[in-house]
């Protein structure tokens, strides 16, 4: 019975452990949007997520505060299925739908779209979130962020591991 409440005592901070990381991670995406150089922002900021509910829950609620350059943010659930055709300012991609990041690159590799995954060591994304439960880091490409018509700001590369 005592390895049982082990048990059981465990898994809830492990879960709590993982929905924190979801709040950071929602607050670095908005903190990363802050310093990127977009064209012309005009109607809402829109944030894609493929995968994860949870950072979409927690995107949301960041959405509901605040605003991206004066402009709402608008949040959407995309199916992993359904590979976005609108036009994102973020696409958020969880690590269980990493496999379709060379897909959605062939669609948004024209628009002015900054692709971010949860799963480190990618290519292709233009960051990617470290998996390490002690803190959040994320790599950055600076070329892939340019390739897509967007500058980074030189505080943000200071803040990420630039890969090249």
């Amino acid at each position: 019975m005592k390895k049982i409440l082990m048990l059981l005592a465990l898994l809830f901070i492990l879960h709590e452990t993982s929905a924190q990381n979801y709040k950071f991670q929602a607050l670095f995406v908005y903190n990363i949007a802050q310093r990127i150089e977009w064209p012309n922002i005009s109607g809402e900021f829109v944030i894609g997520v493929i995968g994860s509910k949870q950072i979409e829950r927690e995107l949301d609620m960041i959405a509901q505060k605040k605003k991206m350059f004066g402009n709402n943010i608008k949040v959407l659930h995309i199916n992993t299925n359904d590979l976005p055709s609108a036009t994102y300012h973020i696409l958020y991609i969880d690590r269980n739908s990493s496999s379709k990041l060379d897909e959605i690159n062939s669609i948004v590799s024209s628009h002015p779209t900054l692709v971010i995954t949860d799963k480190s060591g990618l290519t292709g994304g233009a960051i990617n979130f470290i998996d390490n439960s002690s803190k959040i880091e994320f790599e950055i490409f600076p070329s892939v962020i340019k390739s897509h018509q967007l500058n980074v700001s030189n505080s943000l590369l200071n803040l990420g591991i630039v890969k090249r």
